[in-house]
């Protein structure tokens, strides 16, 4: 099937849907008001009967008058104003009827309530709509109905239905036979783009689609003309693309093979029969150092590939989060005489514990690496207030040039001294892995000399 009537199908298919629906909701809406008008003028033919039957009544009927003189009295008053569709009733008793029917059997009327009350009811096959109230004259209640046959009012419905839905398939027919018109005529540009992308395609760059229609086609036919251009261009993102990789595998065996020659000249060294007890302990202090340096490297890069899957979150209290920050810490920080502060508020977070540890810990620790040795106040803040949690220093802070950059892996700002603090390039990478994690926002603030604040406000 082509194109343009795939796409006739669907706005045809589309036409009829909002065809019918709109001829629907106009059909209900006009059964609604021709019912409502019928109810009405039935309520007020009622009304105006009862209202004037117990004028003319009360008038004409005394106290003293007779059981007789009375029912007759009644009788007249009320004939005055009814016609075929009236009913005059005390209790069962039928004092007038234009009808064949006994209202009262389809719609009673309580005691002692004066107030209108209306029903439509199918009687003998056939609509019937009645409506009746009670009215008292000399302290007898009677009960004046109308009953209206509405069978005929439902039949100009169903007639109305069949008009509306002729003229909707009218309209409809019309409608499909110009969307396939205007469809076939629109999509023949197509034609003759598609042999030229085959063209293309077969590796004749210097082809262009000869399309001039000002619309989507038009703009598509000029992002062809562009095709052999942009070869070119392609090739040599692929080739970036490429040398990126080279670099990034490159900086992964760089950062194995360092621990892994240090740990192999020390282990060599300690062969050596002649050295003293401080130098094989030395040595030993080393190769240890090392090779914890070597687990971090292994678990960050294995954490970096395992954030791709779903995690698991619970509530997380921030006081008990931060303490254990605090203990994973406390060395390195004490080693480089920084001091950390927290406030956390006893606050709880919805998170994976253990990911966010993460975190925390390497945003607490790139901090402690952000002052010099010689810094007079070396503090890093660990805070948590509402829904975000926010660790700041006051050391070197970051170059402008290289904020977009800091979350990739392997990059250092400086890398002479990222090496001396034993850093990998691979700490901020995971905490901007465990933040996308969480679907949490994270922005970095920062000014060379004036310190940096990292914030990770939690969804």
């Amino acid at each position: 099937m082509k194109l343009w009537q795939k796409t006739s199908l669907i706005c045809i298919a589309v036409l009829l849907v909002i065809v019918t629906a709109c001829s629907a909701v106009l059909l209900i809406h006009s059964k609604n008001s021709i019912l409502e008008l019928t109810y009405s003028r039935a309520r007020d033919r009622q009304k105006s009967l009862a209202s004037s039957f117990s004028e003319m009544a009360g008038y004409y009927i005394a106290e003293n008058d007779s059981w007789t003189v009375e029912n007759s009295l009644v009788n007249y008053c009320f004939s005055r104003f009814a016609d075929s569709s009236s009913v005059l009733m005390r209790g069962d008793e039928t004092l007038y009827s234009g009808v064949s029917v006994n209202p009262r059997a389809f719609l009673p009327l309580p005691e002692n309530e004066y107030s209108m009350k209306i029903a439509e009811r199918e009687i003998d096959g056939r609509n019937v709509l009645i409506a009746g109230s009670l009215v008292a004259v000399r302290n007898t209640s009677y009960a004046v109905y109308v009953v209206e046959d509405i069978s005929t009012t439902y039949n100009s419905i169903v007639s109305l239905a069949w008009t509306f839905a002729a003229v909707s398939l009218a309209g409809i027919l019309l409608g499909a036979g110009c969307i396939a018109l205007i469809m076939h005529r629109s999509t023949r540009p197509l034609t003759s783009l598609a042999k030229t992308a085959r063209q293309i395609a077969g590796g004749d760059y210097s082809m262009r689609a000869d399309v001039h229609t000002g619309d989507e086609i038009g703009a598509l036919a000029g992002d062809f003309n562009l095709m052999a251009e942009a070869v070119e261009t392609r090739i040599a993102e692929l080739m970036e693309t490429a040398e990126r990789q080279r670099l990034f595998i490159g900086g992964v065996t760089h950062e194995f093979k360092t621990p892994l020659t240090a740990l192999l000249l020390h282990s060599r060294m300690l062969r050596r029969a002649n050295m003293t007890d401080e130098e094989k302990d030395a040595s030993l202090e080393h190769i240890e150092g090392q090779c914890e340096w070597l687990e971090r490297l292994v678990q960050t890069l294995l954490k970096l590939i395992t954030l791709e899957r779903e995690i698991e979150r619970r509530p997380c209290e921030v006081d008990a989060l931060f303490d254990t920050v605090r203990q994973n810490t406390q060395k390195s920080l004490a080693d480089r005489g920084v001091t950390l502060i927290t406030h956390s508020g006893g606050g709880t977070l919805n998170c994976n514990a253990d990911l966010i540890q993460s975190l925390l810990i390497n945003l607490v620790d790139n901090a402690a690496k952000a002052y010099d040795t010689d810094a007079p106040d070396k503090r890093v803040l660990l805070t948590f207030s509402g829904d975000t949690i926010e660790v700041r220093d006051f050391g070197r802070g970051i170059p402008k040039e290289s904020m977009e950059r800091i979350f990739e892996p392997f990059y250092m700002v400086d890398k002479s001294r990222s090496k001396k603090a034993g850093g990998s390039g691979l700490g901020l990478a995971l905490v901007k892995r465990i933040a996308d994690a969480h679907d949490a926002e994270l922005t970095v603030k920062s000014g060379v000399g004036k310190g940096t604040t990292v914030r990770v406000r939690f969804q």
